[in-house]
């Protein structure tokens, strides 16, 4: 009995968590939407219901092992296109890695790999038990622990999933975003996604 009652009280404690994420604010419009139809369609075709640890490890690791090649500036490749040249940038490995998962928990991220850097990156976001998790095919191949991520690293500024954008704010980490309410993004922050 004492083991049921605990099993519970961890399940009710791992769904209350899973229903705090907050991964940033409903958004009608980002500086990036013009540049997003691969993403949308990428999302429009995801049929499937979620994908395992193992799965995803396994996939980490192709992507990882594909060449890094830096191609359209703003645009992601299509996921095909990059299976077939086995090679792209974060956000063509990101948009693989979405449409291979099939999980429509994935999240497409545009933000900075570390505070403060001039230049934008790509990875997914991915929900697995209650845990946010970041796959990042370009930078390691291993899915790590969203919630264990200094607040210097990977700063979300926009994400995608299946039907709806989001914006966040530079000012949160990313395990603010991935286990808390996110602020709401200010002029000033973004205006600073858009460079």
């Amino acid at each position: 009995m004492k083991n049921l009652l605990i099993f519970t009280t961890l399940l009710v404690l791992t769904q209350i968590a899973a229903l705090a994420v907050d991964l940033g604010s409903t958004t009608s419009q980002t500086p990036y939407d013009r540049y997003m139809s691969p993403v949308k369609q990428t999302f429009a075709g995801i049929r499937g219901e979620g994908a395992t640890m193992q799965k995803v490890q396994a996939l980490m690791r192709q992507g990882r092992g594909f060449r890094y090649a830096h191609s359209e500036p703003y645009y992601p490749a299509m996921p095909e296109e990059t299976a077939a040249k086995r090679k792209g940038d974060c956000k063509d490995k990101a948009l693989w890695l979405i449409n291979q998962l099939q999980d429509p928990s994935a999240r497409f991220v545009i933000g900075k790999e570390k505070r403060g850097a001039k230049i934008s990156h790509a990875w997914v976001m991915w929900e697995n038990e209650g845990q946010w998790w970041i796959l990042d095919c370009t930078m390691t191949s291993k899915p790590v622990p969203a919630d264990r991520v200094s607040d210097d690293k990977y700063v979300p500024l926009y994400s995608w999933a299946k039907g709806a954008s989001f914006r966040h704010s530079e000012k949160a980490g990313l395990a603010d975003v991935a286990g808390k309410k996110a602020p709401v993004a200010s002029q000033a922050d973004r205006r600073i996604a858009s460079n």
